[in-house]
């Protein structure tokens, strides 16, 4: 805990106070029985449950089936029931989930829970249902309940990985949300089935609904285990550059470190910024179609020799384009290597026509080439690459994404630009074949 960014503390302690205040004073005011002790034994457990299956999102953060029983126990039970089953499933997880989880990811999770599920019955108060019916009229009732929950669930989130990431909230918020509506609408349906079965046949008629909650749990899984596939074919992409061409080793993961700082400064939207990311780790991927003696010679290139590296950005193209994932990189991997003025190649673009991608890509590559080291010479320190940067910008380079870079560079650690071996330069240029 004390190892955690001081606005994080504080705004931990801010929610965690805000949570437990609305949950003493809802259960001061309210009238217990055992049938509602009942309750929370019997919905905290299947909640806790529940989180302790959690999904991971790309950007940090996760989603859970637990929402299904959250939903459930709001529009069924007394406000000071659902405080307690979500304050339950946040402290209380088992498992793999408990071992990863300290003590502040237990309390940032309950108060999240208890102050989403408040602002749902909040929601539920005003619209003057009382008690669980199923009706036309309360299932729009029910859906405005659900996406409070979601909201604030999602912003109270992203506030606080913005604040651990030191990045956008708001950038955060659009990223995972993508990924969040699908569960959340997912399972707003079976928290209302839920809800009906449990009306209808008690805490027995529940086991009926573990194995759609478990089936929800693994479609979600299912499908962020195949965006994690993707990402894994395109480590192997890289990974066979790399084995073919012994000056590439991590240069493509420098590159794209700073083609995002550059994309981030742009403020661009987050899938723009993942698409650049994507983009710069392959945008030599092309060269696993040049033969070694051309890309590990030291000499010179002869003019045949520079016909064929000036075509692995088509090749390159074409490999991404087949990735059903990777559909709109194309245009980044095979321009990276266009100028400014006009000269580059394979097409020939000039200014704005080149992409905008291919244009930070081509900066980022310029600048890790400048600074490799190389079997035949050492690398440009950081102050003259940034010079020779300015100096061939709005030739070579676009001159405004040149001091964009030069605003970032700085602020990306040392340590991840020059961890190994380097790309070879060539003598056409300072920026890389």
């Amino acid at each position: 805990m004390k190892n955690l960014p001081k606005q994080f503390q504080q705004f931990l302690l801010l929610l965690t106070a805000s949570a437990l205040v609305a949950l003493l004073d809802t259960a001061y005011h309210t009238q217990w029985s055992m049938g509602m002790a009942f309750q929370i034994l019997v919905f905290g457990t299947l909640a806790v449950a529940s989180e302790s299956l959690p999904v991971s999102l790309p950007k940090g953060g996760y989603v859970t089936v637990g929402y299904a029983t959250f939903f459930a126990a709001v529009i069924l039970f007394s406000p000071a029931v659902a405080l307690i089953v979500g304050a339950l499933a946040g402290m209380l997880v088992f498992g793999k989930v408990a071992h990863e989880q300290p003590l502040f990811k237990r309390l940032f999770n309950a108060s999240q829970y208890v102050l989403s599920i408040a602002a749902a019955r909040l929601v539920l108060a005003l619209s003057g249902v009382t008690q669980f019916t199923f009706s036309w009229q309360t299932l729009l009732i029910y859906l405005l309940v659900a996406f409070s929950y979601m909201i604030t669930n999602m912003t109270l989130v992203s506030i606080a990985l913005g604040i651990l990431q030191r990045k956008s909230p708001w950038a955060i918020w659009l990223s995972n949300i993508r990924w969040s509506i699908p569960n959340f609408f997912a399972l707003s349906p079976l928290g209302l089935l839920l809800a009906l079965i449990y009306r209808n046949y008690g805490p027995l008629g529940l086991a009926l609904l573990t194995i759609p909650l478990l089936l929800s749990r693994h479609s979600f899984q299912r499908y962020m285990d195949m965006r994690e596939n993707y990402l894994n074919t395109i480590e192997a992409l890289v990974q066979a550059i790399e084995a073919k061409d012994c000056y590439t080793r991590g240069h493509s993961d420098r590159v794209s470190k700073l083609a995002v700082a550059m994309a981030e400064e742009l403020r661009l939207a987050e899938d723009r910024v993942e698409s650049v990311k994507y983009a710069a780790i392959l945008h030599d991927v092309g060269k696993i179609g040049v033969s070694e003696s051309i890309l590990n010679k030291e000499e010179k290139l002869l003019e045949p020799e520079w016909d064929i590296i000036r075509n692995h950005p088509i090749i390159g193209q074409n490999i991404v384009k087949s990735i059903r994932f990777l559909y709109d990189i194309g245009s980044g991997v095979r321009h990276h290597h266009e100028r400014y003025d006009g000269h580059g190649y394979p097409d020939g673009l000039k200014g704005e026509d080149i992409p905008l991608d291919a244009r930070i890509i081509a900066v980022a590559d310029c600048y890790d080439a400048m600074t490799s080291d190389r079997s035949y010479r050492s690398g440009r320190k950081t102050i003259e690459a940034l010079e020779e940067l300015r100096r061939v910008a709005g030739t070579q380079l676009d001159p405004g994404l040149v001091e964009i870079f030069c605003k970032v560079a700085p602020n990306v650690s040392a340590q991840e630009i020059h961890a190994v071996e380097f790309e070879m330069v060539s003598e056409e240029s300072n920026c890389g074949r």
